[in-house]
């Protein structure tokens, strides 16, 4: 898998979570961690912490999701929440993935 195509994937993934509800970094990274999915965007050295991180601040940049700093127990935790715009590019970009994926299918046939 390219690395283009790693990041678009991540990016949906990272999204469509962040679209489920406010989440924090590292409890992302858990959870993609728990379902196996890093193991399908594993890197040449094993890691994608710096990959879902740096995708993180490229979506916040962009627009996508929005952070709000939570203090607890004298910790602050960067919490990240779907934006309009996020969730408008979200949809369109399942609908592209969905019918690129069924294109190349027929092509693969």
């Amino acid at each position: 898998m390219t690395k283009d195509m790693r990041r678009q994937i991540l990016k949906l993934i990272l999204l469509r979570r962040i679209k489920a509800g406010s989440i924090y970094s590292y409890a992302i990274m858990k959870e993609l961690d728990n379902a196996h999915i890093s193991a399908l965007l594993l890197k040449g050295n094993g890691s994608v912490k710096s990959d879902i991180y740096n995708t993180i601040n490229m979506l916040e940049k962009s627009g996508y999701i929005r952070m709000r700093a939570k203090t607890s127990g004298g910790r602050t935790k960067k919490y990240y929440s779907l934006t309009p715009k996020g969730n408008k590019v979200l949809v369109e970009s399942k609908r592209l993935f969905l019918s690129s994926m069924k294109e190349l299918m027929r092509m693969l046939e």
